[in-house]
């Protein structure tokens, strides 16, 4: 354990890692956390293609 991290995110850290096995070390599981943390709030698009909410305007219109 680090002493950069609450022991409680620590635990949480390794339960996610045992939850996804194709994560194996803490780096990965952090940088898929923030991945997952990031896009479902926007600042990173979502692995889909099309044009952004805040894109649209009447020139988008087809």
């Amino acid at each position: 354990m680090t002493d950069l991290y609450d022991p409680r995110i620590e635990q949480a850290l390794n339960s996610f890692i045992t939850d996804h096995p194709e994560i194996h070390t803490r780096d990965q599981a952090i940088a898929a956390i923030l991945v997952n943390w990031f896009t479902s709030h926007g600042y990173l698009p979502h692995d889909q293609e099309g044009i952004r909410p805040e894109n649209l305007d009447a020139s988008n219109d087809d």
